[in-house]
C-alpha cells in the first residue's frame, strides 16, 4: 500500500507521519486507537503532508474507492477494521502509555475546541509540535473558513522553522538522517496549514506560500532555511494580521456570544 495514504499520513491521526510517532496511533475522527496506522486508512483521509488542495484530486480518488465502508480499513486485505476505544488503564498495564496519545483521545472533553488547541502552541517538543499543527488543520478544515481560525494560524506560523527537538524514541529509523527526515516532516506539516489559510482567505502569496523560500525550500537545505524563515515569518505574521484587520475580523469589539450559562461561548 502506498503509505502516503495510510492513517500515518493523515491530520486525524495527529501525532504520527512518516517518520515520526512509533507504536499506536489515534484518529480523532472514528475516536480509536490506531494499532497498525501504516497499513489502515478510511474514506474520510485528509494527506498532512501536502496541502489538500494540491492534492484534492487524489484523496477524492482515495475517498471513492473506501466509500463502502464506515469506518476504519485494512488497505491491504481490504476489510473493515473494528475500533478500539482508547483506554488509560490499558495503556498502563500494557506498558504503553503515552500522555500525547491521551491528550488527543481526550480533546473531545475540552471545549470549545480553541482552548484544547492553543495547550498544544509553543515549546520545542517535536511531537507536540506536530500534533498542534495537525489539529489547527483539522480546525480549518471542519471551519471551512478562515474567520475564525486567523488566532490559531498566527501562533503556526510562529512554530515553523523553530528549534524543535525529537527523542530518539519520536523517530522511527535510527540515526541522524532519521532526526532530519523528522523535522522535515513537521516542516511540511506547519507549511502545508499556513497555505490552507491562504486557501480559506484568499491570500495568494499565503496558498504559495513555498515559492518565496527559493533555493532553500527547492534544495531541502535546512540551514539556508533557517535564515529564510526568519524574514518570512514576519512578512506572514503581518500579511495575516493587516487582511484580518481589512476585513473587520481582527479581534471584532462586537458583543460575544454568550452560551446558556452565561459564559463566553467563542
Amino acid at each position: 500500500m502506498d503509505e502516503l495514504f495510510s492513517c500515518r499520513n493523515c491530520i486525524h491521526n495527529a501525532a504520527q507521519t512518516l517518520a515520526i510517532g512509533r507504536g499506536a496511533g489515534f484518529c480523532q475522527v472514528h475516536n480509536s486507537v490506531l494499532s497498525s496506522p501504516n497499513s489502515t486508512t478510511c474514506k474520510y483521509l485528509v494527506r498532512k503532508d501536502m496541502p489538500s488542495f494540491v492534492v484534492d484530486e487524489g484523496v477524492r480518488e482515495h475517498a471513492y474507492e473506501f466509500a463502502p465502508f464506515t469506518s476504519l480499513v485494512d488497505a491491504i486485505s481490504m476489510r473493515p477494521i473494528q475500533r478500539v476505544f482508547y483506554s488509560e488503564k490499558h495503556a498502563w498495564v500494557t506498558n504503553n502509555f503515552d500522555p500525547l496519545l491521551m491528550t488527543l483521545a481526550h480533546a473531545h472533553m475540552i471545549k470549545p475546541t480553541r482552548l484544547f488547541i492553543e495547550t498544544l502552541a509553543g515549546g520545542s517538543d517535536g511531537r507536540r509540535g506536530l500534533a498542534h499543527a495537525s489539529v489547527v488543520r483539522r480546525y480549518m478544515a471542519n471551519c471551512d473558513t478562515w474567520v475564525s481560525s486567523y488566532r490559531l494560524v498566527l501562533a503556526l506560523v510562529q512554530s515553523i522553522g523553530s528549534p524543535t527537538a525529537f527523542q530518539a524514541s519520536d523517530v522511527l529509523e535510527e540515526g541522524n538522517d532519521a532526526v532530519t527526515n523528522a523535522t522535515w516532516d513537521l516542516f511540511f506539516v506547519r507549511i502545508s496549514g499556513l497555505q490552507e489559510y491562504g486557501f480559506h482567505s484568499g491570500l495568494e502569496k499565503l496558498i504559495w506560500a513555498t515559492d518565496a523560500l527559493g533555493s532553500a525550500f527547492i534544495e531541502l537545505d535546512w540551514s539556508a532555511m533557517q535564515v529564510v524563515l526568519t524574514e518570512m515569518r514576519s512578512i506572514w505574521t503581518e500579511t495575516i494580521i493587516r487582511h484580518a484587520k481589512d476585513e473587520g475580523e481582527f479581534f471584532p469589539d462586537r458583543a460575544r456570544p454568550l452560551d446558556e450559562n452565561g459564559a463566553d461561548a467563542t
